[in-house]
């Protein structure tokens, strides 16, 4: 090896062809071999395996019921194997069941106890053994062996290997051959003529290109660097006249920097402080923003709490109408609820997220209508001053949400003159242009509607105007003031798309500015819901609340207020109660709901199904399902909670009679009658059964109840067969209704103890699956398939009856 170095390059050559060759080869083979030794002894025991798989499967039954002839029968089907040499199945005590042997010796090597699950490889022989398992247990094993002839067959991989190798080699002799006349004549070339150039000094000389592979590329780089030696001696002259004229343009630039440089200070000065001051900005933009995400999320789980004490004291005072002590106590914990709302309102405002619903308002009318409930809020002490300018713009704000903030900051300017002042509203069109917009980056150029609210109160230094709008930021004494009025004007200012602005100084009062876009769009003006009586109705309600407590509240408001009910704790629910055919007038549906079907999903399907219904939409955190830029889709109708009884019924009546006024006023054609399931009509039954339900899903079984109670029907509901059973052996009913699929016993084993008792139940099975094999049973049970609508429940129990009547069973009416 190490006497090939000094040889030459073509003997060089050819040996490390050769010699790579045979390694790679070697390396190949030895590969291949092992490969192919693998796939044969994997391929063997997988088709080994899966003809054993196939006798455990169709021997099982006969195992089962200790069909022998037929066990063997099924063995001697191996004869179509040759390879097969014997089989047997063995009980789970290890005696032979039934057996196969090609020959009297192959016999004679079956196991004589139970063999070992697996496979076994001895010698020329491969044997495997496969458990046979019913529900989990063991009913035997089926033991096949086979010849496993893999030496010859490894003998004739070698044969094959060996003269892949001898040819492969003699082509590699033959390739290197060629290689070395094509490669060292031309080096040879090339060789000579670099020593004749550097010989002659000569570097305008070329070399002659005759190919065009790597030696042609090596002759393109000599030819290459003799011309690049020759530009190099040019160029170093060009270098030195241009690094003259250089050096006097650097002179000139260093004067230049010298001159600069007195002014530089100023302007990095001013730079900086401009940089601090929209720092500043943005820490405090940040700032605020974080703090509203927190407040925002604790309001949301605030509102649910809310919810379900205002709601339930509310109804405690209808009920405790006539305790005076009574009254008194709820009246105080009803007044804490009332500041709680008003808390988590002021909250969602600063964190803008309160669902506005933003028209094209007047701000003077609405000052006009609030100066009753300013002078009532300030008291006489306090001189309110109005002055509107003429021509005054509308802007697009939320009329109700605008009154709370005028209201919060009047109050603020009350505490602030402590009871004595001059508090002075103003009104104006603006124009905010781009140098004003330059230090405040979240405010657009263009027109504004501009509301100054100033007072004649102490002021506030700096430093409580850098914190002014803070959430629970409050100068005032404890007890005096929660420090959400300025947090909530903010929230709603920037959520508006318009801006805010305090200038104040100690002891010369203070002056607040709201700057709302101009709207081009006319004034509306909406009705004013507070003046509307408190009435309910008789129509259909679907309510949609995952949080039971919450739905609970809402259901007995609603039942109180006359109306009929219907709940679903998820969408999936309520688009079930929907599709039963029960007429629903309005779904009334929290905004986040859990599950895959969202309260959009759901509102969308609930018109497409009923276009007449109404929805209407409740949360206490509206996230982007129904509100997008702070602001509600068109068309969505939203009441926020938490809700008074009051408020509710009125929202309801709203929108049952903009309901009635559109179908008074409409003009297109009759809509499509409705499907023929929704328009089937649906009775109370004459004489109500009790019913035992036995689901394991508990929404399927908590949904059927409800429809069979709508039905008129007692009905009990259990989620396994154990627990019916149990119940059975003290109760009796008059139909069994269950699912096939169980857990722990079927649903057709239940009905067979059922029939057993002898007590004339009848039996209803529901299953997703088709009709339900019940050959065993004394009676022809009924079937109802899932998914069912309300007037397919109702059918089947109108067979059911009349079946039971044709036979003459009476039926017993067990009522629980």
């Amino acid at each position: 090896m190490f006497g090939a170095v000094k040889q030459s390059i073509s003997r060089k050559l050819v040996l490390g062809v050769l010699v790579t060759t045979l390694t790679a080869l070697l390396v190949a083979c030895a590969s291949m071999l092992v490969l192919d030794i693998r796939n044969y002894q994997t391929g063997w025991a997988g088709d080994l395996q899966a003809q054993a798989d196939i006798v455990a499967e169709v021997t099982k039954p006969a195992l089962e019921f200790n069909d022998a002839q037929v066990a063997r029968e099924n063995l001697l089907q191996l004869r179509a194997r040759p390879a097969i040499a014997a089989a047997a199945i063995y009980r789970p005590d290890g005696s032979v069941f039934a057996s196969y042997a090609k020959s009297p010796e192959d016999a004679r090597r079956l196991p004589q106890r139970l063999p070992q699950a697996g496979q076994a490889i001895d010698g020329g022989r491969i044997a495997i053994a496969t458990r046979m398992l019913r529900n989990s247990e063991l009913v035997g094993i089926v033991y096949v062996e086979a010849e496993y002839p893999l030496m010859a067959q490894v003998r004739r991989y070698l044969s094959i290997l060996a003269a892949v190798l001898f040819g492969s080699l003699l082509v590699a002799l033959v390739m290197s051959s060629w290689l070395q006349s094509a490669i060292i004549k031309p080096v040879l070339a090339l060789t000579a003529a670099v020593d004749q150039v550097i010989r002659r000094r000569d570097f305008s000389m070329r070399v002659e290109k005759t190919t065009q592979d790597e030696v042609g590329v090596l002759v393109d780089a000599f030819n290459g660097m003799l011309g690049e030696v020759g530009e190099r001696a040019k160029a170093l002259e060009e270098s030195n006249a241009r690094m003259q004229h250089e050096v006097s343009v650097r002179i000139e630039a260093e004067e230049a920097v010298r001159q600069l440089n007195s002014s530089l200070e100023r302007r990095i000065k001013d730079r900086t402080a401009e940089l601090e001051k929209t720092h500043a900005q943005l820490r405090q933009s940040q700032k605020l923003e974080a703090i509203g995400q927190l407040t925002g999320g604790v309001a949301h789980d605030f509102n649910n709490v809310l919810q379900v004490i205002a709601g339930n004291l509310q109804l405690l005072q209808m009920s405790l109408a006539g305790n005076p002590e009574a009254q008194r106590r709820l009246e105080a914990a009803a007044f804490a609820a009332d500041r709680g709302a008003k808390l988590s309102s002021q909250l969602l405002a600063f964190a803008r997220r309160h669902p506005l619903q933003p028209v094209a308002t007047n701000i003077g009318r609405v000052l006009r209508g609030m100066d009753e409930l300013l002078r009532r809020a300030l008291g006489e002490s306090v001189q309110i001053e109005t002055v509107v300018a003429g021509g005054l713009w509308t802007t697009l704000a939320d009329p109700h949400q605008l009154e709370n903030v005028i209201l919060n900051l009047a109050i603020n300017a009350r505490d602030a003159m402590q009871g004595d002042g001059r508090l002075t509203l103003e009104l104006n069109n603006a124009m905010l242009d781009d140098e004003y917009v330059l230090h405040e980056p979240e405010v657009a150029p263009g027109q504004y509607v501009m509301l100054a609210i100033s007072d004649t109160g102490c002021g506030m230094p700096p430093e409580v105007i850098a914190r002014a709008f803070e959430p629970f930021f409050t100068t005032k004494r404890e007890g005096e003031g929660t420090g959400l009025g300025l947090s909530m004007a903010y929230g709603f200012v920037k959520q508006s798309n318009g801006h805010i602005r305090i200038y104040s100084e100690v002891g010369s009062g203070t002056t607040i500015k709201i700057y709302l876009p101009r709207s081009m769009q006319p004034e509306v003006e909406l009705p004013n819901l507070r003046k509307a009586p408190v009435i309910g109705g008789t129509e259909t309600i679907l309510v949609v609340e995952d949080d039971l407590a919450v739905q609970a509240t809402v259901v007995d408001m609603l039942q109180g207020l006359g109306y009929r009910v219907l709940k679903a704790n998820d969408g999936q629910s309520a688009l079930t109660i929907l599709q039963s055919g029960i007429p629903v007038d309005m779904l009334f549906t929290d905004v986040v709901m859990p599950g895959p079907v969202r309260s959009i999903e759901v509102a969308r399907q609930a018109k497409q199904m009923l276009p007449a219904i109404e929805v209407l939409f409740t949360s206490g955190y509206t996230q982007n399902a129904i509100v997008h830029g702070g602001r509600l889709d068109p068309g969505v109708e939203l009441i926020s909670k938490p809700y008074r009884r009051d408020e509710l019924a009125r929202k309801i009546r709203q929108l049952f009679a903009a309901h009635k006024e559109d179908a008074a006023t409409a003009q297109a054609p009759a809509p499509a009658p409705a499907p023929e399931a929704a328009q089937a009509p649906l009775s109370i039954a004459a004489a109500p059964m009790s019913i035992l339900v036995v689901e394991d899903n508990t929404d399927a079984r908590t949904m059927l109840s409800e429809l069979l109670l709508i039905l008129g029907h007692a009905v009990e509901g259990v989620g396994s067969a154990e627990e019916a059973l149990d119940l059975l052996a003290h109760k009796q009913f008059d139909i069994l209704l269950t699912d096939h699929s169980l857990p722990g016993m079927s649903g057709l084993e239940l009905a067979r103890r059922v029939q057993a008792r002898a007590d004339g139940m009848k039996i209803i099975f529901s299953s997703g699956y088709g009709a339900v094999g019940a050959g065993e049973l004394d009676m022809k049970p009924a079937f109802l398939p899932k998914p069912f609508t309300l007037a397919a429940l109702q059918a089947v129990l109108d067979d059911v009856v009349h079946e039971g009547a044709a036979r003459g069973r009476p039926q017993a009416d067990h009522q629980s």
